[in-house]
């Protein structure tokens, strides 16, 4: 991880403390039954990816074994966890449901296997590398629970649209070839959050969702993806 990108999440992390801290002290904290209208918010957090590498391994060794080879592997290693955003807007229609529109960029996963091709002639170097990465719409229906007088905790269930783009290279020797594919399609997005409101219309919130499945394929893979976020709504 580069050290810009751990500067952008303190600075992230301070600016939400200081909301906290600060904005309480202005004025008197919002009920949470009180909050209903139009909203806009944003979220950024980090991703934990599930995604099928046996698959990778098997089509690899199919290739092999047609050409007259055999595929062995001496080192595999996985990176699931990466940054994720989103942004969102959409309606309380009453202070306990509302309609919500967002854009998700999604984690990415790598996976990377390292071995060799044997045939008869004897053996040559072999790589294989796979970067997958997920993005696109959401629409979701959100059922808010207010549990004290600031704070509350919400279900969100919805559907997401998103392009799931795989970019897959294979070097074998001293030939290397690279192969990006991509497919859209539909996913279950489900998710549990809390909101601490505050100002009579700001409200830092905390969210956990999961994307079950998208661009499940042959092509891209099956990528599904577990995400932790922080993030803050404005509500008019």
């Amino acid at each position: 991880m580069s050290r810009s990108r751990t500067m952008s999440r303190t600075k992230f992390a301070v600016l939400f403390v200081a909301i906290l801290c600060v904005t309480p002290a202005r004025q008197e904290t919002a009920r949470a039954t009180d909050l209903s209208g139009v909203y806009f918010g944003g979220n950024f957090g980090r991703s934990r990816d599930e995604y099928g590498t046996g698959t990778l391994d098997s089509e690899l060794d199919a290739q092999a074994k047609s050409a007259g080879d055999t595929a062995s592997y001496s080192r595999k290693s996985v990176q699931r966890l990466s940054d994720v955003w989103w942004a969102d807007a959409g309606y309380f229609f009453t202070p306990y449901v509302a309609l919500d529109a967002a854009f998700i960029r999604l984690g990415q996963v790598r996976y990377v296997a390292v071995g060799k091709v044997t045939n008869s002639a004897g053996s040559e170097f072999l790589s294989s590398s796979t970067e997958v990465a997920s993005r696109g719409a959401a629409l979701s229906v959100i059922l808010r629970l207010p549990l004290v007088e600031a704070f509350e905790v919400d279900l969100r269930l919805g559907d997401y649209l998103g392009k799931a783009s795989s970019d897959n290279g294979l070097t074998v020797g001293a030939n290397r070839e690279y192969q990006p594919v991509s497919k859209s399609g539909s996913s279950l997005l489900a998710g549990v959050g809390g909101a601490y409101n505050i100002d009579g219309h700001w409200s830092v919130r905390l969210d956990y969702l999961r994307v079950n499945d998208t661009g499940n394929s042959a092509s891209t893979g099956k990528f599904s993806v577990n995400l932790t976020t922080l993030g803050a709504s404005f509500t008019f």
